[in-house]
């Protein structure tokens, strides 16, 4: 059991990365819409145009992509995300 406990502990530093990453793509996200939100409110609808593009362009379908790809690395988030994505 002893031999097991380096390996159960990289598992679980991986799986802490793939959070970790996953994580603050999804503050990105929230830091981009709340930046669309301001900018609406400020009249500044260029300004809410380029957050909404940036939003839909590259940021979501970013997160979406690393879910994907490492999401099943991390089982206990990569549904939180998805569902975030939605």
């Amino acid at each position: 059991m002893a031999a097991l406990m380096p390996i159960l502990k990289g598992l679980v530093n991986v799986m802490e990365i793939v959070t970790f990453i996953q994580f603050i793509e999804e503050e990105a996200i929230q830091s981009a819409a709340l930046g669309v939100f301001l900018a609406i409110r400020g009249k500044s609808y260029r300004g809410a145009s380029l957050g909404i593009t940036l939003l839909r362009g590259r940021l979501i379908p970013h997160l979406e992509d690393i879910n994907l790809a490492v999401g099943w690395m991390a089982p206990y988030s990569v549904g939180c995300f998805s569902d975030f994505i939605e």
